[in-house]
């Protein structure tokens, strides 16, 4: 009777296990048949998701330089209100003090390069101006 315990326990040991395997292979199988599902499921929903998070993120973000355009402007218009009284009374400092404005240095040198260039082409006439008064100073040759 032992022997019987023995060889009844081993049986149903090695049917247990057997079983076991063979609910390790379906469950292996299920996951191979499902696995592709649930990965296209889970691309779908991460898509879905992305999708939607880019929308908020650009909603929020032309929000965010609507904001800074307006900044900017507002900054700018008030830089201008600032500077301009400064501007003014710095120029007429400077206008107390003779010195010349940016406009009044300009027109200097535009004049002066005017000269440069007139007294450049008097002097590329000159020499034959020399040659042509000499020639006329020689007594004619008889």
């Amino acid at each position: 009777m032992a022997r019987t315990n023995r060889n009844s326990t081993a049986l149903m040991v090695k049917d247990n296990a057997q079983h076991i395997w063979l609910a390790g292979l379906g469950a292996l199988a299920t996951a191979g048949e499902e696995g592709n599902r649930v990965f296209e499921d889970l691309v779908e929903k991460g898509a879905k998701l992305e999708k939607t998070g880019r929308a908020r993120l650009e909603k929020v973000l032309n929000k965010a330089q609507g904001r800074a355009r307006s900044l900017r402007g507002d900054a700018e218009g008030a830089i201008g209100r600032v500077s301009a009284p400064i501007d003014a009374g710095v120029a007429t400092a400077l206008n107390k003090l003779g010195i010349p404005t940016r406009k009044e240095i300009l027109a200097l040198t535009r004049r002066v390069e005017e000269l440069t260039r007139t007294v450049q082409s008097a002097k590329k006439k000159a020499p034959a101006r020399k040659r042509a008064a000499k020639k006329a100073a020689r007594p004619a040759a008889r």
